[in-house]
This record gives C-alpha cells, structure tokens and sequence, in this order.
C-alpha cells in the first residue's frame, strides 16, 4: 500500500513538474507573443504614421499640382488671347500697309504724270538717257524737259529726303518749274535758280533760323542753245560733267562746279543769301553731257563696303562717253548693280546724259 501511495506520489509529482514545465514554455511562448505583437503593433503604428505623413504629402503634392494647373491653364488662356490679339493686330496693321502701299503707288503714278513723258522727250532730244531708280516706290529725285524756241532746258534734281517726303518737294519743284519757265520767254538758268529758291523759301517759311525744317533741293539746270552752240548752265550743289573726243585728247572731261549752296534756306540769313552763279559753255558735235543727283556715287557697295565716289563715275564715263547713249545706260547701270550687290539702295538715283 505504501508503495503504491509512493509511486501515486512520484507520478503526480512528474506530472506536477511536466505542467509546471508546460505553464512556463507556454508563458514564455505566450510573452514571446506578446513581444512579437507588441513590434508588430508599433510597427503597424510606424507604418501608418509613414503612411499619413505621405498622404498628407500626397495632398500637397496635388494641391501644388492643381494650383500649377490652374495657373498653367491661366497662362494657356492668357497666352492664346495675346496671340489672338497679335492676329488681330498683325491683320490689322497688314490691312494698314496695304493701303498705305496702294495709296503711295497711286502717288507713284502722279509723279510719274508729271514727269516729262518720253515721246515729248524724243521730239526735244536726239540721243539721250535717263537712269532713274527711286529708292522707294516715290522719289525724292526728279527730272525736267521743256523747249522753247531753238533752246532746251534741261533740269535734274534732288529734293531733301526720299521717299514719300522728297515726293512731295518733288512736285512742289516741278510746279514752280512749270510756272517760272513758261512765263518768261528769256530764261536764264541762274535766274530760274534764284527764282526757285524764292520760291521753296516763301512756300517753306523759313527764315534762317536753327532748328527749322531744312528742306529745300539740289539743282542742275542746263539749257542748251542749239544756234549758238553753247549751253548755259547753273547748279546747286550740283555738278555738270561735258565729255568731249579731240584729236588732242579722246577723252576730255570738263566739270562745270555748282554754287555750294542749294534751292532753300540752310542756316544763311535771308538777307546773306548769293545769285546762283551762270556759266557759259561751247558745245561740240558729239560731245557728252551729263548731270546727276548724288545717289549713284553714295551706294555702298564694292569688297571693302564703301562709296563708290565721283572718281570711279569720272573714269567710267571717260571710258564709255563715245558710245550712244542707250549703251552707255546699260553699261552704267550694270556698274552700279555690280558695285552694289546684295546691299540695299541708300538713296533715289537720278542721272541723265545727253549726246549733242
């Protein structure tokens, strides 16, 4: 009996000690657990945290990226209106010029009607050319024909500025022309000079002083007495070149210099102003003569980009001045293109020259 108490005792103490040892794995598993769960926790914690704070990022993020949407789509609406107005204005301004150019052709053939036509030209002159290139579709450079008994005169000139500006001192020229040529039957060409300076003066109010216009015109004005054989010629600012062929010398060249002063009023008093200088010349049978504006010898041109001078003009009508006329044009101008290039014209281009 007491065996078996004994052994009861013995196996109730193992099985005591077995579910102590089970209590204590399972309490460790159990804290082991709860560690676990406790790192699970605070890194769900973490996790969510990281995740809020990104949200809120996120949200910052697009409402940074609505407002630049926003604004890109303000500056998209802005931007199409400018150029919609820019249309509106380049249209615009494309209608304007248009006009302006429809209405500065149309003053092209106004000018061109005064100009002396050909056939009139053709009765007056035998052999003869005009290089006339405006540098605009006006010109502020202009030409006169007219004969009066057994004499023709013969005017070239160049009015201050181009353009729309110098067509309009251009026609103001070839009224006062008209009017003091045709009324007095023994012209003079320093005369008419003097006259037409009256004339621009009155017509401009200028009275000398600084800082008024200064608009006026250079003048070459040559009348050709064909009975006596001679020319009679004045000039403001504007020189007259005669070519004339001797056994002696083949290629004379006469420069008949003009009065350093031109058809207006450009810081002289009234009262100080000069007579225009007149200038008596014989002329030859196949002589040359030829007057122009200074536009040909200012064009830029050449390898080193520079005037073409009165000197290159001099030799190449020395060269060329016993041609007839219509070939000494096409040699002149085929000159000028040359010496010009690309470049642009810098000025209206006025030359005449006339065979006797």
């Amino acid at each position: 009996m007491l065996k078996i108490e004994i052994i009861l005792l013995v196996i109730v103490s193992i099985f005591a000690v077995f579910v102590f040892y089970l209590y204590i794995k399972s309490r460790k598993a159990h804290i082991l657990m709860l560690k676990q769960q406790s790192k699970m926790n605070k890194e769900i914690e973490e996790n969510q945290r990281t995740n809020y704070e990104m949200s809120l990022m996120l949200a910052e993020k697009m409402k940074e990226t609505d407002e630049q949407a926003r604004a890109l789509q303000e500056t998209s609406t802005e931007l199409n209106w400018q150029a919609e107005n820019a249309l509106r204005l380049y249209d615009e301004i494309d209608e304007q010029k248009k006009e302006m150019t429809e209405s500065i052709e149309y003053a092209k053939k106004i000018q061109f009607i005064l100009l002396p036509e050909e056939s009139l030209i053709n009765e007056i002159l035998n052999d003869y050319f005009i290089l006339f290139q405006p540098r605009n579709i006006v010109s502020g450079d202009f030409y006169w024909i007219n004969a009066k008994s057994t004499k023709t005169i013969v005017v070239v000139a160049d009015c201050t500025g181009h353009g729309v500006p110098g067509a309009f001192m251009s026609l103001l020229g070839i009224t006062f022309l008209n009017a003091l040529v045709v009324r007095d039957d023994d012209i003079q060409a320093d005369e008419i000079l003097n006259q037409m300076r009256q004339q621009v003066i009155k017509s401009l109010r200028q009275t000398g002083k600084e800082l008024e216009n200064r608009d006026g015109m250079d003048m070459a004005m040559c009348i050709i007495d064909w009975e006596n054989s001679r020319i009679e010629y004045a000039g403001a600012n504007m020189s007259l070149f005669l070519l004339r062929s001797t056994p002696v010398s083949p290629h004379q060249l006469i420069e008949v210099k003009a009065d350093r002063m031109p058809i207006g009023l450009f810081g002289t008093d009234l009262n100080e102003i000069e007579p225009f200088t007149r200038h008596i010349v014989p002329i030859m049978p196949g002589d040359s003569i030829y007057m122009f504006s200074d536009g040909y010898c200012d064009q830029f041109g050449g390898p080193d980009i520079k005037k073409y001078k009165i000197k290159n003009l001099k030799k190449v009508l020395s060269e060329i001045h016993m041609l007839n006329m219509s070939e000494q044009k096409k040699i002149i101008k085929q000159n000028l293109d040359d010496w010009k290039g690309d470049l642009p014209q810098i000025d209206d281009i006025l030359m005449m020259g006339i065979k006797i």
